[in-house]
């Protein structure tokens, strides 16, 4: 009798088990939205930006002042703003201030085809990679070097042929980089 509860009971927990683990419980991996990422703009202490809602105002960049609303997020990390004169901007929170570079609707579509490609992991990195190069190459990103820009990515062969692709194409795009403090 003990012996049959004891198979009665285990098979219920492996019944169970068995279950719970191929239950559908509605959990969705998910980016983070525009909300995420504005909220940490609007948290941002700059002297020479400053966020209201969706719109960024730069008051001491060199060539970028004025007023940019916000247009889509990157990877949560940053963002895309349009100005009120038709530029685009990429802002990026750092630590040590606002990083912001002008670009054009192709450096956009160039942004937006490498994350596709990297993924979200990748694609933080790849994110990080531009904004170092802000500091370090006097303001200009430069897209034509894909090992600088790739670094830390591991990427197969085919997906880095495809990224080197998408960088050639969209080399000059990038230009004007500064951090405003």
């Amino acid at each position: 009798m003990r012996k049959i509860s004891l198979y009665i009971i285990s098979a219920i927990i492996i019944i169970f088990s068995i279950l719970s683990c191929t239950k559908d419980f509605g959990v969705q991996v998910t980016q983070p939205s525009s909300d995420f990422f504005l909220s940490k703009m609007q948290s941002g202490n700059w002297s020479g930006a400053s966020v209201n809602g969706n719109t960024l105002t730069i008051t001491v960049g060199n060539g970028l002042n004025g007023n940019y609303t916000f247009d889509s997020p990157v990877l949560g990390v940053g963002g895309i703003y349009k100005g009120e004169n038709g530029d685009i901007i990429l802002a990026v929170p750092g630590p040590d201030g606002l990083v912001v570079s002008k670009t054009d609707e192709k450096g956009k579509e160039a942004l937006d085809a490498i994350l596709e490609v990297v993924g979200e992991e990748g694609g933080e990195k790849v994110i990080s990679n531009l904004v170092g190069q802000v500091s370090s190459s006097g303001g200009n990103i430069d897209l034509s070097n894909p090992d600088k820009i790739l670094a830390g990515t591991d990427l197969p062969p085919d997906k880095r042929a495809e990224v080197e692709a998408i960088l050639q194409n969209s080399n000059g795009s990038f230009k004007g980089g500064q951090t405003i403090k």
